[in-house]
């Protein structure tokens, strides 16, 4: 994603404008004084010279300014939905430093992958995929998402960042289950003889998030101990033959929103004690 500075650069133009105007004033006025004495003081060419200089470098500005709007679109646009673009917009881009944000991560990986790679041709495995993924990105951006990356066959989104948003997790696990009926729907059009799944994990917590990467190339993105355990717990749903697994962590963050069922405690690598795992379920 990409950094819009757009209004940092309008105050700076304004407080030039502002300076510049005011030197203009006392200009005029010290020449006016001086001309009621008799002294003649050279000064609107110089003037005249200041202010084309301005005008040049506040069009150049403005014109910039237009252009990385439109990166800016096009950039956040791949990421995020319509409404969550213009909001970044509108409020001047995102915060390239690193921050800590409330987050819920969700990662989805799909199974039987090589198997379906070996039976297809390159080029059907890869319109196979992206079909796949443009429907799943749908529903991630239509419950507030954000893509924040493809990992090979997996999906990374994040609720939270990079604005805001307080049911960060009772839209994250809504999005998997409609993610899960979008799927059912994807193996319909495959049919019954394609062996294709998917594990679905999701985890609440702090996380850093920023732009991070080279001077050539930065992505928006999240990193931390929730966005590892969220990627574990999706590597857990197979073991615990489960399409959707969410930590005590989302759960309790989600309220009443839905009914979860218990899927017992699972030792997850880099952590003492086990996590608890449960199954989310739309109410009846």
């Amino acid at each position: 994603m990409l950094v819009y500075a757009g209004f940092k650069t309008n105050t700076d133009t304004r407080l030039v404008g502002m300076g510049l105007l005011i030197a203009t004033a006392v200009i005029l006025v010290g020449s006016w004084y001086y001309a009621g004495r008799l002294l003649l003081i050279p000064v609107f060419t110089p003037l005249a010279a200041a202010w084309t200089f301005f005008l040049a470098g506040a069009v150049a500005e403005h014109l910039r300014e237009r252009r990385a709007r439109r990166e800016a679109v096009t950039m956040f646009s791949r990421f995020v939905n319509p409404h969550v673009v213009k909001q970044l917009i509108e409020r001047g881009g995102i915060e390239g430093a690193g921050q800590s944000r409330e987050v819920t991560l969700l990662f989805s990986d799909i199974r039987g992958f090589t198997t379906l790679s070996e039976t297809r041709k390159p080029e059907e495995v890869v319109a196979l995929l992206n079909r796949y993924f443009s429907m799943q990105v749908d529903v991630v951006f239509r419950h507030g998402g954000s893509l924040d990356k493809f990992i090979g066959d997996c999906i990374m989104a994040l609720w939270g960042a990079p604005l805001d948003d307080r049911e960060h997790a009772r839209r994250a696990v809504a999005c998997a289950l409609d993610m899960a009926d979008t799927l059912r729907q994807f193996r319909e059009e495959l049919g019954a003889s394609v062996a294709f799944d998917v594990g679905i994990g999701i985890h609440s917590g702090p996380a850093v998030v920023g732009l991070i990467g080279s001077e050539k190339r930065r992505e928006y993105t999240a990193i931390g101990d929730t966005v590892n355990l969220a990627s574990r717990i999706e590597g857990l749903t197979k073991d615990a033959q489960r399409r959707i697994l969410v930590s005590r962590d989302t759960m309790e963050r989600c309220g009443d929103a839905f009914d979860f069922v218990s899927c017992g405690s699972y030792k997850v690598k880099g952590r003492a004690q086990g996590v608890e795992l449960f199954e989310p379920r739309r109410k009846v």
